[in-house]
């Protein structure tokens, strides 16, 4: 099987059958080919392409021949017995064709043409960490965002998007960032709100950052507490179970024994891995208590997850080895960038029918009204650099996005939720308009529009700044006539005060023709610092409170 069946050309360059490209021209046009040692080194990663069952995604209410009489097994679990043709009434979903001469079975993918439609209307954007109340343990937490979600209601808010809430390892020190979690397919339970009064020394504050070892330590002993109480716990899952691993084992995973304990045989592993099954349904009914105030909640899927967690213990099989993904250097960062991120290789994601990837796609659109795909470019195409190497040492890997955004649309139909691109950066000219024609839409962030709100187009994402970028207020306060000062003044210019600027940008944006206009907690807050200072280790990112209570953002 060869994933792309030989040399392709894409929006003008040419990758191999394993996807890796002849190279790339940076944002001044130049080309940086792809050296011989890399595209050894990556296909080195990546292995031999292998033999796999064939996949056929076909698109709902189309019909088609076969080339020879099958079996039509449903996913149900029905059949429909022999057929020599696919009738145009299917259901979507995952079904096998089975030859009736004995061939390979096909699995076949049915499939809507688009996502739900994004609803119109005007949200926030909300870092959950950065929430705080005199209820809330030293971190924001979901009976804060209930909060928030209350009183966005009440105003006429329809839209809350939230930091992701994947599950960083339940060890120390606990990783601060969202964006770098154990799993993709777990929740945070840091951010479980607790319904008691905090230790006088975890008490909401706006000067004081966030000790994420200090919350977790306190949270677990009264979460453990809660736990003993539980009659009838329940029976873990596989991330539950490397969660105890982690708490037994107290090693790097990646020194850890093989083959592992048995929970089955180890009466402490197996309660603790009920208690971390136990926390994800505690943290999921919180989430359904959000979504209940009415509020349509956005979930955010992070890139990928940590080299040594629990989504690449269970994927591994499928994943590159000594491979991270990150950014070519630009003129914005002339070394590039390496996000720590381990890849999963085409054709064995693809052999795997997408499982990992369908796997957590169903995991991030539970209890969500709609889900934003964090650097959705890289559905299409991602930037590799091997671990013991810089990233001019890295290359670009083609991935099969046409079925990887059917997956999308099929997932997100059946859960009935809209689907938002984060599209900034580079991207590739055919990106934008293969979203579009799925209903994805795209995302504008003033910073980086040479254009007011006022003429973005209606199906859109529309924001003021991200938390990877300045806030308002900071921008105002900054001297200097950087791009972000030149178009705040352009939307906000007789502003005097850092609150006038922050009225007049939003007012600029709550008027844009945008089909989704969300404004940040920050600068609700008038917070003077960003969230996140990407390729910096000196800043307290993932770290700071915003500076005021959630009671008096609206």
């Amino acid at each position: 099987m060869t994933l792309f069946h030989g040399p392709r050309r894409h929006n003008g360059d040419v990758h191999d059958e394993w996807g890796i490209t002849d190279g790339y021209h940076d944002l001044d046009g130049t080309w940086h080919p792809t050296s011989a040692a890399t595209r050894a080194r990556l296909r080195s990663a990546m292995g031999d392409i292998g033999e796999t069952s064939p996949l056929w995604f076909v698109v709902e209410g189309t019909e088609h021949g076969l080339w020879n009489p099958c079996e039509l097994h449903l996913e149900s679990g029905a059949s429909l017995g022999v057929i020599d043709r696919l009738p145009s009434d299917l259901p979507l979903g995952y079904h096998d064709l089975v030859p009736v001469d004995g061939g390979p079975v096909t699995r076949l993918v049915v499939h809507p043409r688009a996502c739900p439609t994004a609803p119109a209307g005007w949200g926030v954007a909300a870092q959950v960490y950065a929430l705080w109340s005199d209820r809330s343990w030293g971190v924001g937490d979901l009976h804060d965002l209930r909060r928030l979600a209350q009183r966005m209601v009440e105003v006429g808010a329809s839209a809350l998007l939230m930091s992701p809430l994947h599950q960083p390892a339940p060890t120390l020190p606990q990783e601060p960032s969202p964006y770098y979690p154990s799993s993709r397919r777990a929740r945070n339970p840091v951010l479980l709100g607790l319904g008691v009064a905090p230790p006088a020394h975890l008490r909401g504050a706006a000067d004081r950052l966030i000790d994420y070892d200090d919350v977790w330590i306190a949270k677990r002993s009264v979460l453990e507490a809660a736990f003993d109480a539980v009659e009838s716990p329940p029976e873990p899952g596989s991330i539950a179970t490397w969660n105890a691993l982690c708490d037994v084992l107290r090693d790097d995973p990646a020194r850890w024994p093989d083959p592992l304990p048995d929970p089955a045989s180890d009466p402490e592993l197996l309660h603790r891995a009920r208690f971390h099954q136990w926390l994800q349904e505690e943290i999921d009914a919180q989430v359904e208590a959000v979504a209940q105030t009415g509020i349509a909640l956005i979930g955010d899927l992070a890139v990928g997850f940590a080299p040594h967690g629990a989504d690449a213990h269970e994927f591994r099989a499928d994943l590159a080895d000594g491979i991270r993904i990150g950014a070519p250097p630009d003129p914005f960062n002339a070394a590039g960038q390496n996000w720590g991120i381990p890849p999963f290789v085409p054709w064995r994601l693809r052999a795997a029918r997408y499982a990992p990837f369908i796997d957590t796609l169903r995991s991030a659109f539970r209890g969500m009204a709609g889900l934003r795909i964090d650097h959705v470019m890289g559905l299409f195409r991602q930037f590799w650099i091997p671990v013991d190497g810089q990233p001019s040492d890295g290359a670009y890997v083609r991935f099969p996005a046409e079925e990887l955004l059917a997956i999308v649309c099929l997932e997100a139909t059946r859960a009935g939720a809209f689907v938002i691109g984060e599209d900034l950066g580079t991207v590739e000219p055919d990106v934008r308009t293969m979203l579009a024609e799925r209903n994805i839409i795209g995302t504008k962030v003033l910073w980086f529009e040479s254009t007011p709100p006022s003429q973005w187009p209606a199906e859109t994402l529309a924001t003021i700044s991200t938390h990877d970028l300045p806030t308002i207020a900071g921008t105002f306060a900054r001297p200097g006539s950087d791009p972000e000062r030149v178009r705040l003044a352009a939307v906000a210019p007789l502003a005097t005060t850092a609150d006038e600027a922050v009225a007049a940008a939003h007012e600029a944006l709550l008027q844009s023709p945008a089909r989704l206009r969300l404004i940040t907690t920050d600068d609700l807050a008038g917070a003077t610092r960003q969230p996140n200072l990407p390729g910096t280790n000196d800043y307290p990112s993932w770290r700071i409170p915003l500076p005021v209570p959630v009671d008096d953002l609206l």
